[in-house]
């Protein structure tokens, strides 16, 4: 008990650096780490299919479907418009956005937590994501019969 002499302590505030800090960093930006990951792997994927080559024209379509998986769901390599590819990029980024937040929040529940556990969370579901997104253009491709 503080006697009258002394003032009681108050609860100071987070350590800049400390252990909930970092917690509470990775919890806010989760989400944006994740549309950003999105945004990079969708712009190197443009930029290799301006390249010369097929081979730099297939792995810039696969960057950028894995970038912004809404694409096929649009149907976007069938049919094109201004509308679609703002749905598609807006859905797709809400989408990394909701994956790097649930992956923050199940990493935020160790004690001690960096990004390399947020990695270790995000990881397996954008996994599932990609590997979704080139089933589904396997089976748009065999269904309009280019397999």
């Amino acid at each position: 008990m503080a006697t009258p002499t002394q003032t009681p302590r108050t609860r100071s505030a987070i350590v800049p650096d400390g252990i909930a800090a970092n917690c509470a960093n990775i919890r806010r930006r989760g989400g944006l780490v994740a549309v950003a990951i999105a945004t990079t792997m969708s712009l190197i994927g443009a930029f290799l299919i301006f390249l010369p080559g097929t081979m730099t024209g297939v792995v810039g379509f696969l960057l950028i479907n894995a970038g912004i998986p809404v694409l096929a769901i649009t149907g976007i390599p069938a049919v094109s418009g201004t509308s679609r590819f703002v749905v598609a990029i807006t859905a797709s980024f809400g989408l990394w956005w909701i994956i790097g937040h649930f992956a923050a929040m199940r990493a935020s529940r160790r004690t001690i937590v960096g990004w390399v556990e947020w990695r270790r969370e995000f990881q397996p579901l954008a996994i599932g994501v990609w590997v979704g997104t080139v089933l589904a253009l396997a089976v748009t491709a065999f269904v309009l019969g280019a397999l």
